[in-house]
């Protein structure tokens, strides 16, 4: 593909459509059992009627577990740095003993961000990257007018488009 040719892309020809999603009704734990099989920081939250609902990341779950540490003692335990590529900053977060059996009792939609930051599958792709870069988001989802996930694109899809121009 040559440069001129990308001004013409769309949502829809650079998305995933092999999707991992995860369901609202699912654990916690099985949030970050998807997330680490699939080497991700982040899936779409979907309802029974396959309507996305959410996205859950990585920093959503460090940021549940620091609110709700169980103890004092959890409270005042040192604090680690958390590297959060939706924002693309260092994060302080507590080195607590919350134990991953207790995700097992939450569900993701007590966790998930509820807000979508979604494109059209028709959106040109310099829209798509305007818009991700406004937001200082890496992923966006792509929704049709049913709020039924599509697609996902990534910030890594836009290096991979455009390492492969000629």
């Amino acid at each position: 593909m040559n440069k001129t040719d990308w001004k013409k892309l769309t949502a829809a020809d650079i998305m995933h459509r092999d999707l991992i999603v995860v369901y609202d009704r699912d654990s916690l734990s099985d949030a970050m059992a998807l997330m680490t099989a699939n080497h991700v920081t982040g899936l779409p939250v979907v309802n029974n009627q396959g309507q996305c609902v959410g996205v859950i990341s990585a920093s959503d779950i460090l940021n549940y577990e620091q609110d709700h540490a169980e103890s004092a003692a959890e409270a005042n335990e040192p604090l680690g740095q958390h590297f959060n590529p939706d924002t693309q900053q260092w994060e302080s977060v507590r080195l607590s003993s919350f134990a991953l059996e207790q995700f097992g009792e939450v569900r993701v939609e007590e966790v998930m961000t509820i807000e979508l930051v979604s494109v059209p599958a028709d959106m040109p792709l310099q829209d798509v990257s305007k818009k991700m870069r406004n937001d200082r988001i890496h992923r966006v989802l792509v929704l049709n007018e049913q709020q039924r996930l599509l697609g996902i694109i990534t910030s890594s899809d836009f290096v991979r488009l455009f390492a492969e121009m000629e």
